[in-house]
């Protein structure tokens, strides 16, 4: 206790800590470094699937109450975070279909990229509606576009990926 107030969780200062720009969110890279920090190496894939299992609402940040539910598991934190081999290869194979179409390779899909793999989806069976229904489907940031992370979470939510 110092000067009569109780000292912050332990959850709460890593989390700040790595927090690097102050927005009060982990993004990709922070996550990363805890991780890094705290003993475990992931590779992209990894990375990927962690932060899925982390960002419970898809938004592409990790917000703290969501930093500390996982934190709040103990020792086994890190089990929940590992993939099977098959798991990882559907992941990579997945960041692979979404890379190819990110043509400015900025992370995101507008519209125009979008499309073809709308068409794609479509094609595999996925009953998605028109293209604007597929896009209020998977742009949960509803900024007019699909980040990996967005993708990615739709594929766990349909059951194309299982964690």
């Amino acid at each position: 206790m110092a000067f009569g107030r109780a000292a912050p969780p332990l959850s709460k200062i890593i989390f700040e800590k790595y927090d690097s720009d102050r927005s009060g969110h982990v993004d990709l890279k922070e996550l990363r470094n805890i991780v890094y920090h705290l003993g475990h190496s992931m590779n992209d894939v990894e990375l990927v699937a962690a932060m899925r299992t982390l960002d419970k609402d898809s938004s592409g940040k990790i917000t703290y109450d969501e930093f500390q539910a996982w934190w709040r598991q103990g020792p086994s934190r890190f089990a929940t975070l590992q993939l099977t081999e098959e798991e990882e290869k559907k992941l990579e194979s997945a960041i692979s279909f979404f890379k190819y179409y990110d043509k400015d390779m900025s992370g995101e899909l507008d519209r125009k990229e979008f499309e073809p793999v709308f068409k794609s989806l479509t094609g595999a069976g996925h009953q998605l509606g028109s293209l604007d229904d597929a896009l209020k489907t998977l742009d949960k940031s509803e900024d007019g576009k699909i980040s990996l992370n967005e993708y990615i979470g739709w594929l766990f939510d349909i059951g194309s990926l299982k964690k």
